[in-house]
Order: C-alpha cells, then sequence, then structure tokens
C-alpha cells in the first residue's frame, strides 16, 4: 500500500488564503471602528477649534474706549502681531488663566489690537513688540506701560496691579 503524500501546493494555497482574508468577525466590526475613528475626530476638531476660556476682548478701538468713559474703568490696551515670538505663550498661558480673565475682565476694559489690521493705532502708541501693554485712564491722555513681552499669570496681575497705582484714580 502506498501512502498518499500531503498535497503541499494545496495546503500552502490554504495557508495563503487564510492569512490574506481577515476572520468574519474583523469585517463585521470594521463599520464600527470606522463610525468610532469619525466620531473622535469630529471630537478633536471641535476641542481644537473651540478656545478655551479667554478675555473678552473689545476690538474696536474707538468702541473700547466709548466703553471705558461710560464705565469709569481703565483701559487694558493689548498690542499683538500673528507670529510675534512672545504672542503664543502669552495666548495659551497668560490670557487663558482664570485669575487673568477674572481681574482683567473685573478690572479694565480690555482692548485688543491687531497691529497688521491697525497699524495707524499701533504707530500712536508707538508699538513695535509684541505683545505690548498699556493702561490708559478712561476720561484724559494719562497713560501707563508698556509692559512688553510674555509675563506668566502671577506676574502679569502684579505688573498690572502696580501700573495701576502709576496711574492713579479714575475719577473725571
Amino acid at each position: 500500500m502506498t501512502e498518499k503524500e500531503p498535497d503541499n501546493h494545496n495546503s500552502s494555497a490554504q495557508q495563503t488564503q487564510a492569512a490574506t482574508s481577515p476572520p468574519v468577525k474583523q469585517k463585521s466590526s470594521r463599520p464600527l471602528w470606522i463610525v468610532s475613528l469619525i466620531f473622535f475626530a469630529l471630537v478633536l476638531i471641535v476641542f481644537m477649534t473651540q478656545q478655551k476660556g479667554m478675555i473678552n476682548w473689545v476690538e474696536d478701538y474707538q468702541d473700547g474706549l466709548n466703553s471705558a468713559q461710560q464705565q469709569n474703568k481703565p483701559i487694558l490696551l493689548a498690542f499683538y502681531k500673528k507670529f510675534a515670538p512672545m504672542v503664543t505663550p502669552t495666548w495659551q498661558d497668560t490670557y487663558a488663566d482664570p485669575k487673568v480673565i477674572e481681574y482683567v475682565e473685573a478690572t479694565f476694559i480690555p482692548i485688543l489690537i491687531d497691529v497688521d489690521k491697525q497699524p495707524e493705532i499701533a504707530e500712536l502708541y508707538n508699538a513695535n513688540y509684541y505683545p505690548t501693554h498699556y493702561v490708559k485712564h478712561p476720561h484724559n491722555d494719562r497713560m501707563t506701560g508698556p509692559l512688553l513681552g510674555y509675563d506668566p499669570p502671577a506676574l502679569f496681575i502684579t505688573k498690572l496691579k502696580r501700573i495701576l497705582e502709576e496711574l492713579g484714580p479714575t475719577d473725571k
């Protein structure tokens, strides 16, 4: 009796087919993975595009001056230019800090000046380093500053308090 030799050719073809064909269980979970990835991507996009808590800046210079006079609050002028070296840490660290937000919004009318969009105002204040901050009296031309560059949140608040003392009372 002759023994039948195993058909290696057929056996390797079955192994190749088994290795390249995904199991049925993987096929059925594939749509779930795709939906999960899409959902994750959408959530990530929403979180990346939402601003963290930020100072509620007034971006119109004249509106900010008018609000300061009406509310009898000093003005915090912040001059910035996109992609300047110290601007990003200021936005991400200082302006997003809850204590800074609370202090600035309670104490000042914060006006944000993009020097590329409002170069005449930057020139008026001789702001050519970014960020630059000034504190201005709401009813006259008294002004203190500038604060130049990045400051960590606690130091930023300390400097603003010192500047307010230098500015004096905001009464007319």
